[in-house]
């Protein structure tokens, strides 16, 4: 999981979550800041736990580490 990544709860963890994605707005340890994909003119902002969420899709952008591996 990488900062801009778009990510989703795991299935069947918050049934309430079912359909909603986020984007990883940054990583700090076992924890993710991540935002609500809305069309809302500010989107919510929440944090939670690396564990909990799944990758759904890679950020186009590579990070300097993943560019010279």
């Amino acid at each position: 999981m990488e900062k801009g990544d778009t990510v989703k709860f795991v299935d069947g963890l918050y049934p309430d979550e079912k359909g909603a994605r986020y984007k990883v707005v940054e990583i700090n340890g076992d924890r993710a800041v991540i935002e609500f994909i809305c069309d809302l003119p500010i989107p919510p902002q929440s944090v939670a736990k690396t564990s909990e969420l799944e990758v759904i899709q890679q950020s186009r952008y590579a990070t300097n580490d993943e560019q010279n591996r």
